[in-house]
C-alpha cells in the first residue's frame, strides 16, 4: 500500500476536522503507534485510537478501534523506544494541528502538553508516508529529534540525519511546478508536477484523450483545495484523491482519514493474523509429531507384546537346563519339556547361563503389556491429535482480530502447559476464549477455542439450553442460554441465528449453506480421554443455514 502526495493533503484536512485530539493513553508496537482520544463520555474502556504506522506494506495513519489496538499491542513482537518516549511526552497532551510539508508525503502533527497553569510546551511528530518503509519522528520545540522509530546515521544518509539532537530535515522536496503555479496543462507537463503522485500521473496519461487540458488541471488543482473529494485505491494498492474516477481505481470513501484505515490498519491486522498463525502451525506441528512419535510407541509395544510370551520360554527354559548349555555358547537349542519341541535360543557369551535366562526375564517384563489398556490409549491419543487438527480449523474461521488473538493464545497456553517444577502454578482465574450475543431474549455463546467449546457446553449450559454445532465437521460449540427445550426455539429466528453463527464458525464457512445440528445441551456427552471439547450427541434436529446469515440480525 502507498499514498500519494495529494491523498496526505486530504488526509491533513480530514483529520483537522477531528482536532484537538486529546490523548489519554499511548500503546505501540514494533512497526506502529497508537494514540487514544480522551473521550469522557466514554468509561468502558472503548473509543478513538489514531493510529500512525510505518512499516512496510502499511505506512500511513488511519482511525482505529480499542478492540483492534489491544489485538495489535497484544500480538506485537516487540516494541519501538519510541513508544515509551511518546508515552512520556504526549499523554495528558492534545493534538491541535495537522499539516503536510513541502506538499510531499510527510504528514506533521503539532503536539502541546499543558504542564503548569498556562504554559505549555510544544512537540511535533511527522510521519514520513514513504516506500518502501516510512518513518515516525518526534520533535522537540527547537525541530531537534527527540526519538525516531528508523535512525539513519551520516555514514548511511549524506543527504539528513535522523538521530536524537539532530535538526529534523523533511525529505527532499520534488522540483517542479504546483498544479496552481501553472496556466495551461500540456500533456508533457503531467510527469513533472510537484504534488502528485506518479501513479496518479500514469492515470492521467493514459485517460488524456478523454477530457479537455484545461478540465484536468482544474481537476489536479482542486486535489489542494477541495477538503472532500472521492478517495480512490488501484489494484497495486495505490491511494489516491481525485474528482473523477478512474477504470483503473475504485472508489473508498470520500474521507481520506477514514478511507485510509484499508490501507494502514487492515494490513496490519493482516500481517498479525498471518505471523500468529504460521506461529502455530510450527507448534502444532511439533505437538503433532511428538504425540504420533508416542503412536508409534504404542503400535510398537503391541507388537513387541506377541513376542512376550517367547521370552518368558526361553528364560524358564534356560532355567531349567543350566547344566546342558555350554560354557561361552553364543546359541543353544534346548527341548521343551511336555511338547517336546525344540527351541532355539541365543546367548550373550559373556554371560552365565542363569543371566542370560535372567535378560530374557527382562525382556518378558518390558514387552508385556495389557493390551486393552494399550488400545485405549491409542483411541484416547487419536482423539487429541484430531481435536488439535479441529482447533487450528476453527482459528481459520475467526474473522474478528481481537478474537483471533485470544484465541491463539488460549491454544499456545493449552498445547504448552507450564513446565513442572517451574514454580507454583497460577490458577487462571479469566474465561477461556468466547464470543457473547444478544437476541430476541437469549443470549448465544460461541466457543472460539477448545477450552472455550468446553466451558460454554459444560459450564454455562443447562440441561435445556440448545447447543447448536455444524454436522459433520469441525466448528464451534454454539449454546442459547434461557432456552427451555427445542419446541420453543424451533423455527425461530433466534435458532436460525444460532445456526449461522455454529456454520460460519466453521470449515463450512465459505460454503452457500451449511447443516447444522442441534440438540438439549443435556443430550451432550464429553469423550473420555485428553482431548479437551470432543463430544458426542444424540436426539438432534437438523436445518441448513446462510454462514453470512447472522451478521445481518447480529447485536453484541
Amino acid at each position: 500500500m502507498s499514498f500519494g502526495p495529494e491523498y496526505i493533503h486530504g488526509l491533513q484536512a480530514s483529520l483537522n476536522k477531528y482536532l484537538p485530539w486529546r490523548i489519554s493513553k499511548v500503546e505501540g508496537g514494533d512497526s506502529w503507534v497508537a494514540l487514544k482520544k480522551l473521550d469522557e463520555r466514554r468509561s468502558n474502556g472503548s473509543g478513538l485510537w489514531l493510529l500512525l504506522s510505518w512499516g512496510s506494506g502499511g505506512v500511513g495513519c488511519c482511525p482505529a478501534d480499542s478492540a483492534s489496538v489491544e489485538a495489535l499491542k497484544n500480538g506485537a513482537p516487540s516494541r519501538a523506544p519510541l513508544v515509551e518516549t511518546l508515552k512520556s511526552r504526549c499523554v495528558k497532551g492534545q493534538i491541535v494541528s495537522a499539516r503536510q510539508i513541502n506538499f510531499d508525503r510527510v504528514l506533521e502533527l503539532e503536539v502541546v502538553r499543558f504542564v503548569a497553569a498556562g504554559f505549555g510546551v510544544k512537540y511535533y511528530l511527522v510521519l514520513e508516508v514513504t516506500e518502501p518503509v516510512g518513518n515516525l519522528v518526534l520533535l522537540n520545540e527547537e525541530r531537534r529529534i527527540e526519538e525516531a522509530a528508523r535512525h539513519a546515521s551520516p555514514d548511511l544518509n549524506h543527504y539528513r540525519t535522523i538521530l536524537p539532537g539532530h535538526l529534523y530535515v523533511p525529505p527532499p522536496a520534488f522540483e517542479g511546478p504546483l498544479p496552481s503555479e501553472l496556466d495551461e496543462l500540456g500533456f508533457e507537463d503531467i510527469a513533472r508536477i510537484r504534488g502528485i503522485g506518479r501513479p496518479l500521473a500514469r492515470m492521467i496519461a493514459s485517460n488524456w484523450e478523454r477530457r479537455d487540458p484545461a478540465l484536468w488541471l482544474d481537476m489536479l488543482r482542486s486535489a489542494y483545495e477541495e477538503e472532500t473529494l472521492p478517495c480512490l485505491r488501484t489494484p497495486k494498492g495505490y491511494f489516491t484523491r481525485f474528482p473523477v474516477l478512474f477504470p483503473e481505481a475504485e472508489q473508498i470513501g470520500d474521507d481520506a482519514f477514514s478511507a485510509a484505515e484499508s490501507g494502514v490498519l487492515r494490513p496490519l491486522l493482516s500481517a498479525l493474523r498471518s505471523r500468529l498463525l504460521r506461529e502455530l502451525d510450527a507448534r502444532v506441528a511439533r505437538v503433532i509429531k511428538a504425540r504420533e512419535r508416542h503412536l508409534e510407541g504404542l503400535f510398537k509395544q503391541l507388537e513387541n507384546n506377541a513376542g512376550a510370551k517367547l521370552f518368558r520360554r526361553k528364560g524358564e527354559l534356560l532355567l531349567a537346563n543350566l547344566g546342558a548349555v555350554p560354557p561361552r555358547a553364543d546359541v543353544v537349542t534346548l527341548r521343551e519339556w511336555g511338547s517336546e519341541e525344540m527351541v532355539e535360543i541365543s546367548l550373550d557369551p559373556k554371560l552365565s547361563p542363569a543371566r542370560n535366562a535372567e535378560r530374557y526375564f527382562k525382556k518378558y517384563k518390558k514387552a508385556h503389556v495389557d493390551p486393552q489398556k494399550i488400545q485405549e490409549e491409542v483411541k484416547s491419543l487419536k482423539n487429541a491429535i484430531e481435536e488439535i487438527r479441529e482447533q487450528r480449523e476453527l482459528l481459520d474461521s475467526i474473522e474478528d482480530p481481537a478474537q483471533l488473538e485470544e484465541a491463539v493464545r488460549d491454544v499456545v497456553d493449552w498445547l504448552a502447559p507450564a513446565e513442572k517444577g517451574a514454580g507454583k502454578k497460577v490458577k487462571k482465574t479469566s474465561a477461556p476464549p468466547y464470543a457473547r450475543f444478544e437476541i430476541g431474549g437469549y443470549t448465544v455463546l460461541v466457543g472460539l477455542s477448545a477450552r472455550g467449546n468446553r466451558f460454554v457446553t459444560f459450564k454455562q449450559a443447562t440441561g435445556d439450553d440448545l447447543w447448536v454445532h455444524a454436522h459433520g465437521m469441525p466448528g464451534a460449540h454454539v449454546v442459547i442460554k434461557g432456552a427451555r427445550g427445542r419446541e420453543e426455539l424451533e423455527n425461530s429466528e433466534t435458532l436460525l441465528f444460532a445456526a449461522s453463527l455454529a456454520a460460519a464458525y466453521s470449515r463450512g464457512k465459505e460454503s452457500l449453506f451449511v447443516q447444522v445440528d442441534y440438540t438439549e445441551r443435556r443430550h451432550v456427552r464429553s469423550v473420555p480421554g485428553p482431548a479437551v471439547a470432543l463430544v458426542t450427541y444424540n436426539r438432534p434436529g437438523t436445518l441448513r443455514v446462510d454462514p453470512r446469515y447472522w451478521k445481518t440480525v447480529a447485536t453484541m
